[in-house]
């Protein structure tokens, strides 16, 4: 899978910035999980706050506290 140049992982995101996901990247069991926490290709994420090591992000209408570790492994791009 290809993935566009101008994309990020989900952890260097600022707050309040809204991407869509583009990958998900790491061991097929990392991208397991992600899915059953309703992490998708093309899904539409925010960034609402970050706190050390933690983030929270709303993933089409539903919220989780995520490590910047698991983050990294999310690829998304910016949107507008």
């Amino acid at each position: 899978m290809s993935i566009p140049s101008h994309s990020t992982p989900l952890s260097e995101c600022h707050t309040g910035q809204v991407c869509q996901i583009v990958a998900l990247n790491g061991k097929l069991e990392m991208k397991m999980r992600l899915i059953n926490l309703g992490f998708h290709t093309h899904s539409v994420v925010e960034l609402i706050l970050t706190r050390g090591q933690n983030l929270v992000v709303s993933v089409d209408g539903s919220r989780f506290a995520i490590d910047k570790h698991i983050a990294e492994f999310i690829q998304v791009e910016p949107l507008a």
